[in-house]
């Protein structure tokens, strides 16, 4: 009984972190496609709120690795919420990119 709540419970976790990285995916596209501050501020708030809801989830594969992944991408967040204060939308599509390079990085190492 206690090994199948266990796995539901993996399982579970496991199905939380596909959703949010599919949505990180979603978030990514739109924020790269916006024409305005306002859409792409929109969008990487709701990439930042998923990054720091995967980062607390438990990754039993490589939890090392995934750890070191999503700190890096927090860490990346702070060049694009300066150049979202400084109304820079080709800065902070740039630093953003840097973010996607990060995450298909540690994507690569956890696959």
């Amino acid at each position: 009984m206690f090994a199948l709540l266990f796995l539901a419970a993996s399982a579970a976790r496991a199905g939380e972190i596909k959703t949010l990285m599919r949505d990180m995916k979603s978030a990514m596209r739109g924020a790269m496609g916006s024409s305005t501050m306002a859409q792409f501020s929109g969008y990487v708030a709701r990439l930042e709120g998923d990054v720091t809801l995967a980062s607390r989830q438990p990754y039993r594969s490589d939890p090392a690795t995934y750890r070191e992944g999503m700190q890096a991408l927090q860490r990346e967040f702070g060049p694009v919420d300066e150049a979202i204060r400084a109304n820079d939308l080709a800065g902070a599509k740039k630093q953003l990119a840097k973010i996607d390079r990060t995450k298909r990085h540690y994507h690569d190492l956890l696959n």
